[in-house]
């Protein structure tokens, strides 16, 4: 027994800290997630809805605390119970996400792993179950140091780190970026997915004999010597589903997705939430098109109109948008459709600084 618990200790808390850190390096990642759950549509709880942020900051870093004080064996009887209080709860979301399809991505994994929802949810039963192991044979969770002080001193330094990771993903960029619209991603590459391998098989009946026959294809005599009975599909091989969707660039009712991607060097203004962007950053914007225009091409990207905008924009899913940048408004360059550098929005960059991005 005390092999198994020791087991499921470590697999419980490398999994909560790995779960945390994915999901703290992008907090407003996160809380987007938490806003789909939040919607009319879900569970239609509107005042939490403001305080998505908050919660994925504390929820990813908790679930890392939780984590760390699982594999030093300290305060046992409160993280035992989180744990069984966490998984219970994440258990019953991925359970109502998968049963009702609403949620298609729990989010576990933040943008690292993309799980379906019963993969989600029967992750969580595995997770629930080595938790009860835990639980059962608590007595073998020990401390690992003895030194209480060095305990408290190692628990301080984990909040700390991951304090500064959340506020770096939040007022800057996210330490690691595992979206499809990271730095050297090509977002043309990425809208190309391989579709599944899939064997059809026809099933016919012949005239003569009135027997249902299976082909993989219609024979040559089909229409004079068989009637068409039904048809059936087998996924052979599963292909790989395109990771960028929805990128279509609609500029003054014209697609210009391909133009774009295309283009030698392309600076996009990345705007989610026009509605939110101050006069101020309008005006900073403003100023890098005057300084970058005829020296390369730069549209922004928006979901409605931009108020006293200098610059051409076109609209795009704002999904899309806020998962191209968290920052309002974030800056990508792009090299004949490939990611070269983002900037954030603390503070925007100079016009020099972006010219100086590209590699000529």
């Amino acid at each position: 027994m005390r092999n198994i618990v020791q087991i499921c200790r470590i697999l419980v808390g490398v999994l909560f800290i790995l779960s945390g850190f994915v999901k703290a390096i992008d907090p407003i990642g996160f809380g987007y997630k938490l806003e789909e759950y939040f919607a009319p549509g879900v569970f239609n709880i509107a005042f939490l809805h403001d305080l998505a942020l908050a919660q994925a900051t504390f929820f990813s870093i908790f679930e890392i605390l939780l984590g760390v004080f699982l594999l030093l064996g300290i305060f046992r009887k409160f993280t035992l119970w989180s744990l069984l209080v966490l998984i219970v709860f994440f258990t019953f979301l991925t359970f109502y996400s998968a049963y009702f399809n609403k949620v298609t991505d729990c989010g576990c994994f933040g943008d690292a792993m993309k799980l379906t929802p019963w993969e989600s949810f029967t992750k969580d039963i595995i997770l629930l179950l080595m938790i009860l192991i835990i639980f059962a044979g608590k007595k073998y969770i020990q401390p690992l140091i003895k030194k209480r002080k060095i305990n408290y001193a190692l628990s301080g330094l984990v909040l700390l780190l991951c304090g500064w990771i959340a506020y770096t993903g939040i007022n800057y960029l996210p330490l690691i970026d595992f979206r499809a619209y990271a730095v050297g991603k090509n977002i043309t590459e990425g809208m190309q997915g391989i579709p599944d391998e899939v064997k059809y098989t026809y099933i016919l009946k012949d005239k003569k004999t009135n027997k249902t026959e299976e082909f993989d294809e219609f024979p040559e005599n089909y229409e004079a010597d068989y009637e068409y009975v039904d048809s059936k599909t087998e996924v052979i091989e599963k292909g790989v589903e395109a990771s960028v969707k929805d990128f279509v660039l609609d500029c003054d009712g014209e697609d210009k997705t391909e133009f774009y991607l295309n283009e030698e060097k392309v600076v996009l203004f990345i705007v989610p939430f026009a509605e939110k962007i101050s006069s101020d950053e309008v005006n900073e914007l403003n100023k890098i098109y005057e300084a970058l225009n005829g020296k390369l091409t730069l549209t922004a990207l928006t979901n409605s109109d931009i108020e006293n905008a200098g610059f051409p924009y076109c609209y795009v899913d704002q999904i899309t948008l806020k998962t191209m940048i968290r920052n309002n408004p974030g800056i990508i360059l792009l090299e004949k459709g490939t990611v070269v550098k983002k900037f954030h929005d603390n503070p925007i960059p100079r016009a020099d600084e972006i010219l100086n991005a590209f590699k000529d």
